[in-house]
């Protein structure tokens, strides 16, 4: 059996802080959606996609709450804005993330009359929905041999925080995003370092927490135990995983907190759930700078701990079995 040292997962995975800094290099496309996101006629943005699209808009939520304000921000499952289904205000304005630019909840808002012009995130300018922008931030993808996408969510992540920091003019949220290829490349050497330590782990379910921006990671996490190891997991704020979440937890599961700094918080949560019996893992990278980057400084211990687990159970990481059932409904293809 092969490492998960060996996987493209992980291959591209170290590939995130080169995919970064080529991405935060297109600032023509960065300000071009901030413009259109910060016009004074913009009064709320709504900001969607599915699942690790999605909490790319939840991370890009969690910092318009955490620094300078701007305009509202509203993060929502693409679903929920698919076939005309929701209510859009005077004053909305679409931001839609789509690493493939094909995502058929998107393009079925748009058919239905979603408020134009609107923005997308995507590594696709070409696509469907890149095409159909008005104001394109471009995410730079190196390589993609594995399904699960590493270097486009946390490209994502980026471009939604280099906009709030244009949007907003906050000075501190730009420094961080420039340091972000950093901080996430020594995120990746402590992540590697953190994985190849843990005990053994066969675990049948999981719950990641995080506080504040760390939130967006811990529902990421817990996509990738279940994207990538196959194994039922949610992902909760802390103090829902203090309470809500380990109702149900005991010997055989694994909980994953994502700290960003001290947090007393955090310590209540992790003890509550270890005395419920479960294995708690303090997962590395988030207290590397700005808090605002947690989603993409925890993202390489979130995808070394997956892959781990999904080699262990003898899965193939790269190439999982549920693709084709994905790719039916995300894009309409069966």
């Amino acid at each position: 059996m092969a490492s998960w040292r060996e996987t493209y997962l992980w291959r591209e995975t170290l590939a995130v802080p080169e995919s970064l800094a080529r991405t935060a290099s297109d600032t023509e496309g960065i300000d071009a959606v901030a413009r259109l996101l910060g016009d004074p006629g913009v009064r709320r943005i709504v900001a969607t996609g599915n699942g690790a699209a999605y909490y790319a808009a939840v991370a890009l939520w969690l910092a318009s709450l955490d620094g300078r304000s701007g305009p509202d921000v509203l993060a929502l499952p693409a679903g929920l804005v698919a076939k005309g289904a929701f209510r859009w205000r005077e004053g909305d304005a679409l931001l839609a993330f789509s690493s493939s630019g094909e995502m058929r909840d998107v393009i079925e808002a748009l058919d239905a009359g979603a408020p134009t012009p609107f923005a997308a995130v995507t590594a696709s300018p070409g696509s469907t929905i890149g095409s159909r922008a008005d104001a394109v931030g471009l995410v730079t993808i190196e390589s993609q041999d594995a399904v699960t996408h590493t270097q486009g969510f946390c490209g994502n992540v980026l471009v939604a925080l280099a906009v709030w920091a244009t949007i907003t003019g906050d000075a501190g949220l730009r420094a961080a995003v420039l340091d972000a290829p950093d901080a996430v490349e020594g995120s990746c050497e402590a992540a590697e370092e953190w994985a190849l330590a843990l005990p053994c782990l066969a675990p049948s379910a999981g719950v990641v927490f995080g506080s504040g921006p760390a939130w967006a990671g811990a529902l990421e996490g817990a996509l990738l135990l279940k994207e990538v190891a196959c194994l039922p997991a949610e992902g909760v704020e802390t103090r829902e995983g203090a309470t809500s979440a380990m109702y149900p937890l005991g010997p055989g599961h694994v909980v994953v907190s994502l700290p960003t700094g001290p947090d007393a918080v955090i310590d209540e949560a992790e003890a509550i759930c270890a005395a419920r019996g479960a294995t708690v893992l303090r997962a590395p990278g988030g207290a590397r700078g700005d808090r605002r980057l947690a989603a993409l400084t925890t993202f390489p211990a979130l995808i070394a701990l997956s892959a781990r687990l999904g080699t262990e159970r003898k899965l193939d990481v790269d190439q999982p079995s549920w693709t084709d059932a994905y790719y039916a409904v995300a894009r309409g293809s069966a």
